[in-house]
């Protein structure tokens, strides 16, 4: 513990109350309790550093190099190309990629690798090219949602691969 001695002197109306050791204690328990909820405080902020430093999500997911570029705007590409959040199929990657059309003329791209297996068999699909849900339908039956790739159900816990995608106005370019 620590006590600091204080010397108190409490003028009230203008008249000398003097030394007091009550008025000393008060002090020092503020004191304390002061230091205390400091310790705390230091404590606890150690403590959520480590935290912190030490949680990282473990991707298992097998780095494969994807370099591909599609020229979006051509009438093959009509279910992704002004229909927001339609998808097609392309190939490349570990499972194949979906692309997606996003917002604003942004573009997503998505490995179709379930990511529970992380295998070229194990692929997730829709049931049609405006389905917001794809699912590994043939081994885990885990379910992404087509916005973000999150897992919706089953036994996947990361989501989908996401590819980086540029696209220039005419072409759109996949790479990892």
């Amino acid at each position: 513990m620590l006590f600091i001695d204080v010397k108190i002197i409490v003028i009230f109306n203008g008249s000398n109350i003097g030394e007091n050791k009550i008025y000393t204690k008060i002090i020092n328990t503020i004191l304390y309790i002061c230091y205390t909820m400091t310790n705390n405080i230091n404590k606890i902020l150690l403590s959520s550093l480590l935290m912190i430093i030490s949680c990282t999500v473990e991707d298992n997911f097998p780095n494969i190099y994807v370099n591909e570029t599609i020229p979006i705007t051509m009438p093959q590409y009509n279910n992704i190309y002004g229909n927001l959040w339609g998808y097609e199929y392309i190939n490349g990657g570990l499972g194949g990629i979906i692309i997606v059309q996003g917002m604003d003329n942004e573009f997503l791209a998505y490995d179709r690798a379930c990511t529970n297996e992380s295998n070229e068999s194990c692929i997730i699909s829709g049931e049609s090219t405006n389905d917001p849900i794809l699912t590994c339908e043939n081994c885990c039956n885990s379910q992404f949602v087509i916005i973000d790739g999150s897992v919706v159900e089953g036994p996947a816990n990361q989501a989908l691969k996401k590819y980086n995608t540029y696209f220039d106005g005419q072409m759109l370019y996949i790479t990892n």
